[in-house]
């Protein structure tokens, strides 16, 4: 696989699953990156105040080199750690895998909430639709008025791109390790400017 390249998915997916009256609510969502990751966790959090615990997980990176886990108040190990596990066998990244408890009046014991978390997660990726999906990066860029035929055709003729037109922008989109080898070409267009 190319250094953009990668399985993963491109929504969110849920699944239910329950254990001597617990429930087990199980969710993943793709992301970006670490802030994004986050984010999602702070929102559940709040979304599910009322549950006994939101245990979490996510793995980001090509080489699915960044991991954290959670096990929000379980047993060490117990809950973050088999839902990391269960995103790690599916062989995804820039994905997030949560999982919300609500108490059912009996304790399972470290054995049943790691088979718990587990499955909840497992569930959720059975459903998802995994692909291979490509790391992307967009460029913006500004050309005159009367030299932007120039960039149209430039653009026309390139089938590892997207672009569309927003106002006086040009928004290009490119895998990530096409970017420079694409700035610089586009840098030899006249009266055109990349924005930051």
């Amino acid at each position: 696989m190319d250094s953009d390249q990668y399985q993963g998915i491109e929504m969110g997916y849920s699944a239910e699953y329950k254990q001597l009256g617990s429930k087990f609510l199980g969710f993943i969502h793709p992301v970006r990156n670490r802030e994004e990751a986050e984010e999602i966790i702070k929102e559940y959090r709040n979304n599910y105040s009322d549950a006994t615990h939101v245990c979490t997980a996510y793995v980001l990176g090509v080489d699915r080199d960044f991991q954290m886990f959670n096990d929000d108040g379980e047993p060490s190990n117990s809950a973050g750690r088999p839902i990391l596990n269960a995103l790690l066998s599916s062989e995804t990244t820039f994905i997030t895998g949560l999982v919300v408890r609500y108490y059912g009046g009996k304790k399972l014991g470290v054995p049943g909430l790691i088979e718990a978390y587990g499955a909840a997660i497992n569930l959720c990726l059975e459903q998802a639709e995994i692909k291979d999906l490509v790391i992307t990066k967009e460029i913006k860029v500004t050309i005159s008025p009367n030299e932007q035929y120039k960039l149209f055709n430039f653009l026309n003729r390139r089938n590892d791109i997207s672009h569309h037109f927003n106002g006086d922008e040009f928004i290009i989109e490119c895998s990530q390790s096409l970017t420079g080898s694409l700035l610089n070409e586009l840098k030899e267009l006249p009266t055109l400017a990349v924005i930051d």
